[in-house]
């Protein structure tokens, strides 16, 4: 009965169309990047969203930290062929659901010809299986993070209003520009005093990436400095569900609702994610 149910749901699912996928990325580390990930994942979820969370920081694979989760397998064991994309996904906090990444791995890239089909394969499954994948890359300029980011049907820069940060933040836009073109890039402003300071950022950033690339970049939203996000941290707890009512919060549900309220592109004119990354490997895909 229960595999029976299952079927049903991958069924219907299935019949939905592919997932939105949003790649979460930054230019340097440490300005909140994979803290934003998991937030805005429960917060997707919270409009009754299937929503999956992709660990795809293969040198860090923080997620399951901030969570508290302590999964047995992992995307090393997809890579291995040990187990399925869909073997492996863990039911996560806010009725999430997580693709724990894995320590240390070595590159994509750098993978044999059958793991990087294994990931392919098990990229294609998440597709079907969710209507929001939200991807947490490495953080930089790498090439990882960059064909995540690129793959992706949106990609949210997440920057703060520290000038270094603001220097990497545009290096990484100029490298997902100069791989894609068209890819759609918004500016999370993470850590900010007050909106002015926000709106600041972001005329700044989209100021040169107008003179210099010739493309416009759009703000998100922003995230207000609040010692609520450190305080889940040490708790291994979103800050979302630790303090729903905190400042950050309730930003990051505003943030969420403006994401869930725009209409993605119709389907036959959004070339899948899987067929992207798949190109962005060098790898043929069926996407």
């Amino acid at each position: 009965m229960a595999d029976q149910a299952q079927r049903l749901r991958e069924l219907v699912w299935g019949q939905r169309g592919r997932a939105r996928v949003l790649a979460v990325t930054s230019g340097k580390g440490g300005v909140g990047k994979t803290n934003t990930s998991v937030n805005l994942a429960i917060a997707l979820a919270a409009y009754r969203k299937r929503v999956i969370l992709l660990d795809a920081d293969l040198g860090l694979a923080n997620v399951e930290v901030l969570m508290g989760l302590n999964s047995l397998y992992n995307i090393e064991n997809v890579i291995e062929g040990e187990k399925t994309m869909r073997e492996i996904l863990a039911p996560g906090p806010g009725g999430i659901q997580v693709v724990p990444g894995s320590s240390g791995l070595a590159k994509l890239a750098d993978l044999s010809p059958a793991g990087r089909q294994n990931v392919l394969n098990g990229l294609s499954d998440l597709q079907e299986l969710a209507e929001f994948v939200v991807i947490d890359t490495m953080a930089g300029i790498g090439r990882n993070a960059v064909s995540f980011a690129t793959a992706a049907d949106e990609v949210i820069l997440v920057t703060t209003p520290e000038p270094s940060a603001i220097v990497d933040a545009y290096a990484m836009l100029k490298t997902i520009h100069n791989t894609r073109k068209d890819a759609v890039v918004r500016l999370l402003v993470n850590m900010v005093g007050n909106q002015a300071q926000a709106k600041a950022v972001a005329a700044k950033l989209a100021g040169v990436a107008q003179q210099y690339l010739s493309r416009n970049l759009s703000l998100l939203g922003y995230l207000p400095r609040d010692p609520s996000v450190s305080q889940a941290v040490m708790q291994s707890r979103p800050f979302i569900l630790q303090y729903p009512n905190a400042p950050v919060s309730k930003y990051m549900q505003m943030i969420a609702s403006r994401l869930v309220e725009q209409q993605p592109a119709p389907e036959p004119q959004r070339e899948s994610f899987f067929k992207r990354f798949a190109t962005s490997l060098g790898i043929a895909g069926n996407g």
